[in-house]
């Protein structure tokens, strides 16, 4: 019997860190306790960022850690944020969202199976490594709450409106089961003399995200949404 050691189980402490903290984002929105639960959708999203690069960097990829992630992305990513935004909307006594509730939840458990299906082939060539096939649970989930951070930031009115609320999940929903090329971090590379100006890009990041967390995030969704053209266009040159 194959005995299982301390390091390989590393990265799978993480990706339940991660589960756990998308569950509890469910207990504080129930609480209508929106920040908080907004924060820790996002500090799950980093954990699930991180724990296969820990993986890689321990040498203890498994399948068993690869399932595990997506039953937790499942979670945290495909099925909280959706619930979030629903009672965010209920709060505010705007009915009928649990269709799109339902249809997100579907288009991101299809996503996920799709992602498992292909991180079990062993071909792999330039495209696959620099680019995903729509975008990540996790990116579908900052979008999804986009409008909240918005208002938490601005105060802004604009989001809470019911027909905008209501069809709004169609978007990350859309994009999570299109073939959409965009960009997987494990694809990106610099230039060396790129490396000094994406240090001092990463540090004014980081002072942001610490003095102004909101602005921070809303910041760095919007980048990524807005680098798809980009990401079509390289992927059609390759």
């Amino acid at each position: 019997m194959k005995k299982l050691s301390l390091r390989s189980l590393i990265p799978n402490l993480f990706t339940f860190i991660s589960l756990t903290l998308g569950l509890t984002a469910l207990k504080f929105a129930i609480e209508n306790k929106w920040e908080i639960s907004v924060s820790l959708v996002i500090f799950a999203s980093f954990l699930d960022n991180i724990d296969g690069k820990i993986a890689r960097l321990l040498k203890s990829n498994s399948n068993f850690g690869i399932e595990l992630d997506s039953l937790s992305d499942l979670v945290s990513f495909g099925v909280t944020p959706a619930i979030i935004v629903y009672l965010w909307s209920e709060s505010m006594s705007i009915q009928g969202m649990w269709a799109m509730v339902i249809f997100y939840a579907i288009c991101s458990t299809s996503r996920l199976a799709r992602f498992n299906i292909s991180s079990h082939e062993t071909q792999s060539n330039s495209k696959k490594i620099k680019f995903f096939s729509g975008i990540s649970t996790p990116a579908a989930a900052g979008l999804t709450l986009l409008p909240l951070m918005f208002n938490f930031r601005f105060n802004v009115d604009f989001f809470i409106n019911a027909y905008f609320i209501k069809f709004y999940l169609i978007i990350p929903s859309i994009l999570m089961i299109s073939n959409v090329p965009t960009f997987s971090l494990k694809g990106i590379k610099f230039e060396k003399k790129l490396l000094p100006f994406v240090i001092i890009l990463l540090a004014s990041f980081l002072s942001l995200l610490l003095t102004d967390f909101w602005l921070a995030m809303i910041i760095l969704i919007t980048a990524y949404y807005i680098s798809i053209p980009l990401a079509i266009y390289d992927f059609r040159k390759i």
